[in-house]
């Protein structure tokens, strides 16, 4: 069942284009079997996630491609996939095409599987979008225009600025705002997710648009961030109202100060409860830079990230990207007008 009004559908259809796009220029899809999971939030006016997955099906479909959307319910991350969506996952041929679109997250679908390390060891290509929850319909058309970016103009600037990452010992951020962040990466090498997934494999969160590097073990992070953009915490992300100060030593997260703060701290006491390892909750993972054009900030993380003008702290785990950090959180916190800093030398952006 299609949860979609015909409105929302005619909608979705009209920007097909869109979304042939991601499908032809992203992942270079020919005649592989395409696999689109989606969720129904029964929240009115938050159908996001089902509107981008059928923008993907109908797309698909129109094409004459083998595809199949399949509908659960909202999940978070430590709470079990439907026994369908396993099943459809478990029977994918080698070399698939995975699509997510969802509301929070997709669920586990085995005890110790991880999604990213599942695509790879089978050759499946994969998109994600997750933590649509609080989108809101009327956003539709914007998305449609930031998943409509120039992806050769974006490929070519990330590159450039993973290419002096990957060579840095160590990278400072500061804002006007009070960050001044120390953060030793030697040795580590930087991601840059541009939209292409075109290999066997690969796969990274859309909307794109961000080049990110974890750093060299997990204590080798120290100074503040005073974030100004947006927080993801347990139950979706949110816009700031007002600055919010971490003093971050030897890489873990000591203090807060700030009126939302107690979300954060409710955030990592929560995971903490449930982590295996709770001493690993609260350090930083990653820094990363947005560096797409069209993005704004929303309140929305898997946008936030991405929005030229930005920057970020990811913190918990890192370990599907090369860092040391492996545990059952991550979230990633938005700050704006950041100056790098490459091994003393201020990046040109």
């Amino acid at each position: 069942m299609l949860y979609l009004n015909k409105a929302e559908q005619e909608l979705v259809e009209k920007n097909s284009s869109c979304f042939l796009k991601i499908l032809k220029g992203c992942l270079k899809v020919k005649n592989e079997n395409i696999l689109i999971i989606t969720d129904h939030n029964k929240k009115v006016d938050n159908n996001m996630a089902l509107m981008l997955a059928y923008g993907y099906y109908h797309a698909a479909k129109k094409k004459g491609w083998n595809v199949e959307m399949l509908v659960q319910g909202v999940k978070k991350g430590f709470m079990q996939a439907e026994p369908h969506i396993i099943d459809a996952i478990e029977k994918l041929p080698k070399k698939s095409i995975l699509i997510l679109s969802v509301s929070n997250k997709l669920g586990r679908f085995g005890e110790k599987r991880s999604f990213r390390k599942f695509c790879i060891e089978k050759g499946h290509r994969f998109i994600s979008s997750t933590g649509l929850g609080n989108a809101k319909n009327d956003a539709f058309k914007f998305f449609v225009e930031v998943l409509s970016v120039n992806y050769r103009r974006l490929g070519k600037y990330g590159e450039k600025i993973k290419k002096q990452w990957d060579k840095a010992k160590e990278i400072r951020v500061k804002t006007e705002a009070g960050t001044d962040l120390i953060v030793n990466v030697e040795g580590m090498q930087a991601r840059c997710n541009t939209g292409q997934f075109s290999k066997e494999g690969t796969g990274g969160n859309v909307p794109a648009g961000e080049v990110y590097i974890a750093p060299n073990g997990s204590y080798n992070v120290n100074g503040k961030v005073v974030l100004d953009g947006s927080i993801r915490h347990e139950t979706g992300s949110t816009l700031l109202s007002e600055k919010l100060t971490l003093k971050i030593v030897d890489g873990k997260v000591v203090e807060m100060l700030g009126k939302e703060a107690q979300i954060l701290e409710n955030t990592f006491q929560k995971f903490e409860n449930r982590a295996k390892y709770p001493g690993r909750i609260r350090l930083i993972g990653e820094l990363g830079i947005g560096i797409n054009p069209v993005a704004v900030l929303m309140g929305l993380a898997i946008m936030d990230e991405k929005v030229q003008g930005t920057a970020h702290i990811g913190i918990g785990s890192n370990y599907w990207f090369g860092g040391s950090i492996r545990t059952i959180f991550h979230g990633d916190m938005v700050f704006k007008n950041p100056k790098f800093f490459v091994d003393g030398k201020e990046l040109k952006l």
